[in-house]
């Protein structure tokens, strides 16, 4: 499979490339849920790190950076509103002039003020490059809307992270999310590539 070609190669859409200071950083879900609840994801420790590393970056070149948390009712199992599990990494908490996005979808756009936003920032808004979790779910979703959109979409593999579902482990359940964004819908990076 490794030889075979990519719906993106066969269009001609070249890989993108991004640095702080010409994108905006999205940052979703990054909630303890993740951490310690019922949808704790596998690669936790090592992925938020990443995460906290590109947030830095981006702080450090006065960059653009998108907070973006899951919000359920009061009373559900999972981001319980109220409790440690619906808040975001301490270490990623955003600071003043940081956009935060509330969603109650798994992708970003639908229901918030996501793409207003991006289109307000100029050409740092074109080009997103998308962090947290879940791969499967909130992320792909996010990837494939912002792509119907016309944004240039990256994602920073080692920056995301997913958990172990019925049939299928976290790493692999990864690959194959990030294989599709990849073939399809954006361009997969190394965190270490934002730079």
């Amino acid at each position: 499979m490794a030889s075979a070609t990519s719906f993106r190669q066969i269009i001609g859409a070249l890989p993108s490339t991004a640095t702080p200071t010409d994108s905006t950083l999205v940052i979703i879900d990054a909630q303890n849920e993740y951490a310690e609840g019922k949808l704790a994801v596998s690669d936790v420790a090592s992925s938020r790190k990443a995460i906290a590393s590109l947030l830095q970056k981006y702080r450090s070149a006065g960059g653009s950076i998108v907070h973006v948390v899951h919000d359920t009712p009061a009373g559900a199992p999972v981001f319980t509103p109220g409790t440690r599990f619906s808040e975001e990494f301490e270490e990623l908490a955003p600071k003043d002039g940081e956009k935060v996005v509330r969603k109650n979808f798994p992708g970003s756009f639908a229901g918030t003020d996501l793409q207003e936003h991006l289109e307000g920032r100029g050409e740092q808004g074109k080009k997103i490059v998308l962090t947290g979790y879940m791969a499967h779910v909130c992320v792909s979703t996010t990837a494939r809307q912002a792509a119907q959109r016309g944004f240039d979409v990256l994602v920073a593999e080692d920056a995301v992270g997913d958990r172990d579902i019925p049939g299928v482990d976290a790493a692999q359940l990864t690959k194959v999310a990030l294989s599709e964004i990849g073939d399809a819908f954006g361009t997969i990076v190394q965190s270490k590539d934002i730079a």
